[in-house]
């Protein structure tokens, strides 16, 4: 997006302000606030800080923030245009809750994806370490999934995600926490308050369930297993970040993976 001068920019600018409250005009090079338009109203109710990315969307209980930051030019100089709006219960509620529902839930398995373990975990660590509990993980993979890919196609392997997950996702209470996709076939349960005991059991229970269940593919039952790995998190274990938790965890599924799969290393 290119702009001549920047009077055709301030006017553009003012045509975004309809639907964006705060608009930020960055310039590259120096990283300053060359102009910027900010609704007073909105940041009474909303006195957060802005960062400078490509595009961030970020989820809270009853609040949902949209940044947007788009590349321009004006007078050849490299600048870039940041949109940032918020949604609060009060303005639509049921158009915020999709918005969370969009942006913090994996589209294949509608279980919660990679963007909510990144921003929640961090947050049930400081606040169930705060009322002096643990926090337990639970972290999976489906064995031989990519042989599952291989002979079956891509759409049978995408099925077999979908009734994993369907099967994490019915193997816990929502209050005890919750379950995502991390990524590929790897599965992560989150679950506060909840000692090493009662996760290596239901990580067990997990993996009977999925044993046990038929999986029929183009008219042919498959039979599939999934291995495991759980560590509990204390307070003084000197752990706060979803790098080293999922680090542990993915030794410990190597491990049930050398054991033999269809096994659970707690």
């Amino acid at each position: 997006m290119e702009f001549e001068n920047f009077e055709q920019l301030k006017q553009s600018v003012h045509v975004l302000n309809k639907y964006f409250p705060i608009v930020h005009v960055w310039d590259n090079d120096h990283r300053q606030i060359l102009y910027e338009i900010q609704n007073a109203n909105s940041l009474e109710s909303n006195p957060a800080s802005h960062v400078f990315h490509d595009a961030t969307l970020s989820i809270w209980d009853k609040e949902a923030k949209i940044e947007i930051s788009i590349p321009i030019s004006v007078e050849r100089r490299q600048c870039r245009l940041e949109l940032i709006r918020y949604c609060s219960d009060s303005d639509n509620p049921d158009s915020l809750a999709y918005i969370k529902r969009l942006i913090i839930t994996d589209s294949l398995t509608n279980l919660y994806n990679r963007r909510y373990i990144d921003e929640k975990l961090p947050m049930d660590l400081k606040r169930t370490f705060q009322n002096g509990a643990p926090v337990s993980f639970i972290y999976s993979d489906i064995d031989f999934f990519k042989a599952i890919n291989d002979e079956h196609g891509h759409v049978a392997g995408d099925y077999v995600l979908r009734e994993v997950a369907d099967i994490f996702f019915n193997s816990i209470r929502r209050k005890d926490g919750w379950a995502a996709r991390y990524g590929g076939d790897e599965f992560l349960i989150c679950l506060p308050e909840l000692n090493h005991g009662t996760a290596v059991k239901i990580a067990n229970r997990i993996r009977q369930s999925i044993e046990k269940r038929n999986f029929s593919i183009n008219g042919q039952i498959l039979n599939l297993t999934c291995s495991f790995g759980v560590q509990t998190i204390y307070k003084t274990s000197g752990i706060s970040t979803v790098n080293q938790i999922i680090g542990i965890l993915d030794r410990k599924l190597y491990r049930a993976k050398r054991k033999g799969r269809n096994s659970v290393v707690g």
